[in-house]
């Protein structure tokens, strides 16, 4: 008798710690669960629309708050490190207005063709092509990154070798000491006549147009070169290099 007491003693308290670690364990997930669902995150959102390829700025972000079961775990928390500490761009598709900013969808390479390109923007410059080859651009020296001096070279009409001839029958020289619009050129792209870069041997080698950037709202320079490589021949000359260049390939 007394031992079956015990056997049954024994049921009760295996059942009872089995109730208490059920109602526990419910208890806690219930409770996670709540957590989730009623405590709130504050995230960065996109404010406006935010389009492809595009630096992410302090202004197109605001701070808003979401459930915590609604943020993504790549969510951006801190803007700081995306806007001030370092410069990041959006992929492939950007974010709509109320989006959050998630750092999956964002880079640091503005290597991208479209970023490239964005970028211009962000740094108010502007591109321009002008005709070349190799023996007007010293040979391979002008590369993507090149700080070079243009000197413009425009043959005349036709020169009779009398001193009453006109300007316009006479040959011409311009340097940057007559045009300052010359001097100090960034060159930040080289292509072949195929739109290909040039290759190192051969005569394809032969560069046949040279990518100059320009401030954007230096549109005197532009009118400059564009005339001068309609009229004349426009020779580089290597002064420089910079490698803060992000357009060539």
């Amino acid at each position: 008798m007394r031992k079956l007491v015990k056997q049954r003693l024994i049921k009760s308290i295996f059942v009872a710690i089995a109730f208490i670690a059920i109602f526990l364990i419910t208890f806690t997930v219930n409770r996670q669960y709540i957590a989730r669902n009623t405590d709130l995150v504050s995230v960065a959102v996109a404010n406006t629309k935010i389009p492809a390829y595009s630096r992410l700025n302090q202004t197109d972000i605001s701070m808003r708050k979401f459930p915590k079961s609604a943020v993504p775990k790549d969510a951006v928390l801190d803007p700081t490190p995306y806007t001030k500490d370092e410069v990041y761009y959006t992929g492939d598709i950007g974010f709509s207005q109320g989006d959050i900013i998630r750092a999956g969808k964002l880079t640091t390479s503005d290597m991208e063709p479209a970023t490239k390109l964005a970028r211009l923007k962000d740094d108010k410059k502007m591109l321009l092509a002008i005709d070349t080859n190799l023996v007007k651009s010293c040979a391979n020296l002008v590369t993507p990154g090149s700080r070079v001096n243009a000197v413009v070279f425009i043959k005349g009409e036709g020169s009779s070798g009398f001193m009453g001839d006109s300007e316009e029958n006479k040959d011409k020289t311009i340097s940057p000491a007559e045009d300052p619009y010359l001097a100090n050129l960034l060159v930040v792209d080289k292509k072949n006549a195929d739109a290909s870069p040039p290759p190192e041997t051969g005569r394809e080698a032969i560069p046949a147009v040279i990518t100059i950037m320009l401030d954007e709202d230096n549109l005197e320079a532009a009118k400059a070169l564009v005339e001068y490589n309609e009229k004349g021949s426009i020779y580089l000359l290597p002064v420089g290099f910079e490698s803060d260049f992000y357009l060539a390939p």
